[in-house]
């Protein structure tokens, strides 16, 4: 487990900047979430078993078109397997590592594969998205361990550490800022740079219960968080976990990669955003957090759609671009790399 020690270190100044909602669309899309899938996951909140229901939205996902130029290519990481998704203008010289939301037990490659093509888009980098094992299957730290994986198959083919870039949304920035900090703790390369898309990151719900969006987040309650929380340590008991566990927002910062964090403002979990943003400022981590007006949770998914959806995904990108080494040799070994990847892959 990533100790809560936090050595003496220059403070950074995070960048905090607001975005203006600008469109009908996105209110359209707030109000749907708040009519159907808000009532949806607090009934899920008394009977989470209905959440093998989801398989159905992920056939219909799966029936979604790409934009043309993508290709998507399936990859083996041992326990689980990942899709390889490069946009018609993607370069050579890097590589995503993606890790999608879901709260931990619902969704899948196809749910997030047009949300992922986005990725490859903007970022102008092709993207292994990771199919990692869920619960009840596996508890948090198995997922981690297939998240590495992937990170470990990226540098195996050749991408270096400073050419790769973690995004995750919800749940998968969870997992994106675990995995950082597993790296860490192991020794291996650090990142160029971590994104997180509405990221969950305290399981606990007394920020939660707190704050002053709890009643106007457009899709969770204080309800469906803690059952969440309840789900999680259920599993943990019936695999006989060990240890406690320690969320991003409470852990060690130091030495992680610089972030940015995109939240919708009435998110019931902005607050945990905030705080996470300030203590990655204590541990010298260069940080952004921008806060888009009325967007719902991970509303970046709607970019085909919502204006300002596609403007967070520009965001997006130009942060991943920026963060992006400037050495010619890793710039080269990438190229490379993605070259093998695409020799190498088998048809998806």
């Amino acid at each position: 487990m990533t100790s809560t020690t936090r050595p003496n270190v220059d403070h950074a100044h995070p960048v905090r900047t607001k975005f203006p909602r600008t469109s009908r669309r996105s209110a359209a899309l707030a109000g749907s979430l708040r009519t159907v899938a808000k009532p949806a996951l607090n009934v899920w909140s008394y009977v989470p078993s209905l959440s093998r229901l989801s398989g159905v939205m992920d056939r219909t996902a799966d029936k979604l078109t790409l934009p043309i130029g993508t290709s998507v290519r399936t990859v083996q990481l041992g326990p689980c397997d990942a899709e390889w998704i490069r946009a018609s203008r993607a370069r050579d010289d890097g590589a995503v590592l993606y890790l999608r939301g879901g709260a931990f037990i619902v969704c899948s490659l196809a749910s997030h594969r047009r949300l992922v093509a986005s990725t490859s888009r903007v970022t102008r980098q092709p993207v292994l998205n990771v199919n990692f094992r869920m619960l009840p299957e596996v508890t948090l730290e198995g997922m981690i361990a297939d998240c590495l994986a992937g990170y470990r198959w990226l540098l195996d083919e050749g991408f270096p550490a400073d050419r790769i870039s973690v995004v995750g949304d919800s749940a998968g920035g969870y997992l994106a800022f675990a995995v950082a900090l597993a790296l860490r703790d192991e020794g291996l390369p650090m990142p160029a740079s971590i994104t997180g898309l509405s990221p969950l990151l305290d399981l606990g719900v007394e920020r939660k219960e707190a704050s002053p969006h709890r009643d106007k987040c457009d899709l969770f309650t204080v309800r469906s968080c803690r059952a969440l929380q309840r789900l999680i340590a259920h599993v943990d008991d019936e695999h006989e976990a060990d240890g406690e566990r320690v969320c991003p927002i409470d852990a060690d910062l130091s030495g992680l990669p610089p972030v940015l964090i995109q939240m919708g403002s009435r998110e019931i979990l902005r607050p945990d955003a905030e705080v996470m943003v300030d203590r990655l400022a204590e541990a010298g981590v260069p940080t952004q957090l921008q806060i888009w007006t009325g967007q719902v949770h991970v509303f970046q998914a709607a970019a085909s759609w919502v204006p300002e959806a596609a403007e967070a995904m520009r965001e997006i990108g130009r942060f991943v671009r920026a963060n992006l080494a400037q050495s010619t040799g890793s710039v080269r070994t990438a190229r490379e790399a993605s070259a093998r990847v695409a020799s190498s892959s088998s048809g998806g």
